[in-house]
């Protein structure tokens, strides 16, 4: 390889993702935007500790600079819910890189690639209307074997069972959430860490909703018009509703909580937290039920003495940073089975490699192997 096919290659990488040659620089630790531009130029030789800062910084491999990709990668198109409106580029290139090396995980350990694992299929006429959409809920709901709190089990169903690989980023003002379908590493969601975990639970099933649908729309259709994202952003919402709050299970809750054909808001709050959804979502499935009229929906999810309790009643609930747990055991695996590195294992858990035993631990996980067992053939 010649100084200037890598000095193209590296040109190349940082467009990808959207930096400008000083921004780059800053990043990669230069003291001044020339060096790279150099770089760039083939006029300045690469040392081998900066290719591996310059393969972090623009979210790639070193195989791709270092050799380059014969066979053009397919492209990978992100459905954001509400896109960043800065720096998409290279979020959406740190992201696709972070799914890259959950896929490389899955390969390592020579599992089969299973696409979503949903046996459905979806054609807008499927999806016409509400009452459609709540069916299609209902049947995922089946498949999948979900019960009367789906909340409760539906990120665990959809990385074990569906293979969706959810990854959660603290995207603060960049973004809410987005979901892909690509040819290489399957279904893919990234969810904004930040959220409360009611909050997680709703995306999580908004996005499964356009991950089953997702050849159905055309993804780059969906963007151009307008119209047509708003109205399938609102079937997300009515499927997440439905999916999550199951008409049967919901009136049993409140009918055991009804006085005199009135309900406390306190209960309200108690039977939200029960299914793992908002108090604002519970408000408007019961609209959707016919529980209560729109109008009163809509005052109660802004009534401040309802949203006052509503804070205090959830203000104990136990916050954890929420993780993909099967990312982690991924990585936990090929670790044990000598894989990957410790350090690779810092690296993709974005911990530091001294508090790697305190983090199996705290997880009851383990990084030896022990002893195998014989087992019969049937």
């Amino acid at each position: 390889m010649s100084r200037m096919e890598l000095a193209e290659r590296l040109r190349r990488a940082r467009e990808a993702v959207g930096l400008s040659i000083g921004e780059a620089a800053t990043r990669l630790g230069f003291g001044n935007y020339q060096t790279l531009s150099n770089i760039e130029k083939g006029d300045r030789e690469v040392k081998a500790s900066e290719l591996t800062q310059f393969a972090k910084t623009y979210f790639c491999s070193l195989n791709s600079l270092l050799v380059g990709e014969d066979v053009p990668q397919p492209a990978v198109h992100f459905l954001w819910r509400r896109a960043p409106s800065e720096r998409k580029a290279e979020i959406e290139a740190s992201i696709k890189h972070r799914f890259e090396e959950y896929h490389l995980l899955e390969k390592l350990l020579g599992l089969a690639e299973e696409g979503t694992g949903l046996a459905i299929t979806v054609s807008p006429a499927d999806i016409r209307n509400y009452h459609q959409v709540d069916a299609l809920a209902a049947r995922v709901s089946n498949l999948l074997n979900m019960g009367s709190r789906p909340a409760l089990s539906l990120q665990k169903v959809m990385e074990q069972v569906l293979r969706t690989k959810i990854l959660f980023v603290e995207l603060s003002e960049f973004g809410s959430a987005a979901s892909t379908v690509h040819p290489d590493f399957g279904a893919a969601i990234v969810v904004n860490s930040e959220e409360a975990p009611w909050r997680i639970n709703f995306t999580l099933a908004h996005e499964l909703f356009h991950i089953i649908t997702w050849n159905t729309f055309n993804p780059a259709d969906l963007e151009q018009d307008e119209v047509l994202f708003k109205d399938i952003e609102k079937k997300a919402e009515r499927f997440a509703s439905t999916l999550l709050l199951p008409e049967s299970a919901v009136r049993e809750e409140l009918s055991a909580r009804i006085k005199e054909q009135k309900l406390s808001f306190s209960d309200i709050v108690d039977v939200a937290r029960e299914f793992g959804v908002s108090t604002k979502a519970l408000l408007y499935r019961m609209a959707n039920m016919r529980l209560i009229e729109w109008d009163k929906a809509n005052d109660l999810a802004n009534n401040d003495e309802l949203l006052m309790i509503d804070r205090r009643i959830r203000r104990d609930t136990a916050i954890e940073a929420p993780s993909s747990e099967r990312f982690s055991l991924l990585a936990v695996k090929c670790l044990r089975k000598g894989l990957i590195s410790r350090g690779k294992f810092s690296e993709l858990l974005d911990i530091d490699r001294a508090d790697i035993d305190e983090f199996l631990e705290y997880r009851g996980l383990s990084e030896v192997e022990g002893e195998s067992i014989e087992i019969m053939a049937s």
